[in-house]
């Protein structure tokens, strides 16, 4: 990856942080910011989800977080799912174990 690409990369996963701080939401478990950069810049700078939405985050993450509680790529999620996701994981380990 070239060094243009690499500061684009660092830049959208920065905003994503920084997103999610201003707005007292957590990263979904799994999903790292890096990663996610990743698939923004593949998408053309587009929400990877929902292509209609022209950039990530979008302005559409809240709504959606007062609807699902994550917004549609489940990138962002709010203190709700957090405790769902964790609930499930503990009962999938559960059966496993």
């Amino acid at each position: 990856m070239n060094s243009q690409k690499l500061a684009q990369r660092e830049q959208i996963a920065e905003t994503i942080i920084k997103f999610a701080q201003d707005n007292n939401l957590e990263l979904h478990p799994g999903r790292e910011p890096l990663k996610w950069a990743d698939l923004v810049i593949k998408a053309g700078g587009c929400c990877p989800c929902v292509p209609s939405r022209n950039h990530c985050p979008c302005e559409f993450v809240l709504e959606d977080l007062k609807e699902i509680n994550r917004c549609r790529c489940g990138l962002f999620v709010n203190g709700a799912y957090i405790e769902e996701y964790n609930s499930l994981q503990a009962k999938g380990k559960a059966r496993k174990g």
